[in-house]
């Protein structure tokens, strides 16, 4: 994960003092917390012996890429949950300012800006507009801009927003973490409807995760929907669309390019313990349809088998 933004949530930690006024809180309440844009997948029940085999791109597939998703997040997250607990260094009625050095990188010095966005009199709280801004530059150079975000709502959790990451930026700093990507990473996010609704556009590869847009929105039940891209051990890739109920089962739709270099689609369904309970797969890819020829492998399991799903 990005490790230079974790170190920059290291050094504010050891610099944040209590001192907020309730005008300070009201501008930190807009800024996303560690854990707001999770992936929440189900976790899975205790697997039996599965007649048809493992759903492997779902049981494994959802849990490593978001597990890899909310670290990348939560690391950029964390420098803002670190200035929340700091107090400003410079205050205006509508700009608060957060400088420091970099004490894990000599020579860089980090500013940061919260803008509470001009609207109109009378506007709605909700619909409170603000951008964010987080600056970086070394040794008295040009500063360069890591991270933008702009929020609209009166506090995050009930907000929208969208979190731009620079890496090129850290990189050229010299901040970056071994296996940042380059280009710019994309967080949108909508939490104000009854679906939490996250989507993260990556790219390059890099922090263990390929090059794709993200996609999540879960319900309050647990429920949801999850689009990924999975590349498994063999060296196939599987672009993921799937949709699950609380309990984890749940169905998919893949668009799949082998290692060989066979493109083509698969469709599978499963159930609470992530046991296979239909299949259609003419790559035979699974290891039920192994040992039959593409594209001979005849439908496994009963469509009738398939969770409804939202």
């Amino acid at each position: 994960m990005p490790s230079g933004f974790k170190a920059l949530a290291g050094v504010l930690l050891l610099t944040a003092c209590g001192n907020l006024s309730n005008e300070d809180i009201a501008f930190v309440e807009a800024l996303p917390r560690t854990g707001d844009l999770h992936v929440r997948v189900p976790v899975q029940s205790a697997q039996p012996a599965c007649a048809l085999g493992e759903a492997s791109q779902w049981a494994v597939g959802a849990r490593d890429t978001g597990d890899k998703l909310n670290a990348a997040v939560d690391a950029v997250l964390g420098i803002i949950d670190a200035i929340r607990a700091s107090s400003p260094t410079s205050r205006k009625p509508d700009l608060r300012v957060w400088s420091f050095p970099d004490q894990k990188h000599p020579g860089v010095r980090i500013e940061a800006s919260l803008l509470r966005v001009a609207a109109q009199p009378g506007s709605d709280p909700a619909a409170q507009p603000w951008s964010f801004a987080i600056d970086a530059r070394r040794d008295g150079g040009p500063f360069l801009e890591i991270l933008y975000a702009y929020f609209v709502g009166a506090e995050a959790r009930s907000g929208q927003g969208v979190i731009a990451i620079n890496f090129d930026d850290t990189r050229a700093l010299q901040i970056n973490g071994p296996t940042d990507p380059t280009g710019v990473m994309m967080v949108h996010y909508d939490l104000g409807g009854p679906a939490r609704t996250v989507r993260i556009e990556l790219g390059a590869t890099g922090l263990g995760l390929s090059q794709f847009s993200y996609f999540y929105s879960g319900n309050p039940d647990g429920s949801g929907h999850f689009d990924y891209l999975f590349p498994d051990a063999q060296g196939n890739r599987f672009s993921l669309q799937t949709a699950f109920t609380a309990a984890g089962a749940g169905r998919a739709h893949m668009a799949v390019r082998t290692s060989s270099g066979a493109t083509g689609s698969i469709d599978q369904c499963w159930d609470a313990t992530a046991c296979l309970t239909y299949l259609v797969d003419p790559l035979s890819i699974t290891p039920i349809c192994a040992a039959i020829p593409a594209p001979l492998c005849p439908v496994q399991g009963s469509l009738s088998a398939c969770p409804a799903v939202p």
